[in-house]
């Protein structure tokens, strides 16, 4: 691990012996924007253990600074492997890690850091909580999925009643289904279901009245042609 120095691997020593645990896997990397700060994640059986190497105060003094994330904690595990030929038999792999939360990226083409890298993700993919958006992506890049999950609309003005509370339409008389029912009403449609040219019928807020003519009545369609 080049960004390893013996100052750092002490502290970090000491600090998994205060916990009580040991290092299940390693990896450090340059942070920072002029190369001086170091990001060392370390995996143990407790949580994952983000350490932040810098100068504090001046560049004689250095501290390291860690904050810990219990694996319940940790969501979108993502690591991906892309292997290319060089040369005839020759071929390199460049390892991608990365995490939702908390945000860490690190990327090699080197063996020994891909080795380290893989054991890091090893036991973040194992140890994590599942998480509900695929790993490496955030809500809005996938399709149809609405952030804090699906929600029913909010009724609109004048349909708060039940759908099953709603009342039928009002349906003129045809001929021909005054005729079959001249002898009564049929065993299927209740007394209570006849509907009269009279009947009222509420109006909702926004809708208008239109008058028919005997033509436009003939042409609409009856209870018994939806039966039929």
């Amino acid at each position: 691990m080049p960004f390893l120095n013996d100052e750092v691997k002490e502290w970090i020593a000491i600090e998994l012996q205060t916990l009580g645990v040991e290092d299940l896997a390693v990896y450090a990397l340059e942070a920072g924007t002029e190369g001086d700060e170091r990001r060392v994640m370390v995996a143990t059986e407790v949580g994952l253990l983000d350490h932040r190497y810098a100068p504090f105060g001046s560049s004689a003094r250095y501290r390291l600074a860690m904050l810990m994330y219990p694996w319940q904690v940790l969501r979108g595990v993502e690591l991906r492997a892309d292997t290319f030929r060089l040369w005839a038999r020759e071929h390199r792999t460049r390892w991608s890690f990365r995490l939702h939360h908390p945000h860490f990226e690190a990327a090699t083409e080197s063996p020994d850091l891909g080795q380290a890298l893989c054991d890091l993700a090893r036991v973040c993919a194992v140890m994590a909580e599942p998480f509900g958006v695929p790993a490496g992506r955030v809500s809005s890049e996938v399709p149809g999925v609405i952030p804090g999950g699906p929600r029913p609309l909010p009724p609109s003005p004048g349909e708060e009643t039940d759908a099953d509370d709603e009342p039928e339409p009002a349906v003129s008389q045809d001929p021909a289904s005054s005729d079959s029912n001249q002898n009564g009403p049929s065993a299927e449609t209740p007394a209570s279901a006849d509907v009269t040219e009279n009947a009222p019928f509420p109006v909702d807020d926004g809708e208008e009245v239109v008058e028919l003519d005997a033509e436009a009545r003939e042409a609409v369609p009856t209870r018994s042609d939806d039966q039929g």
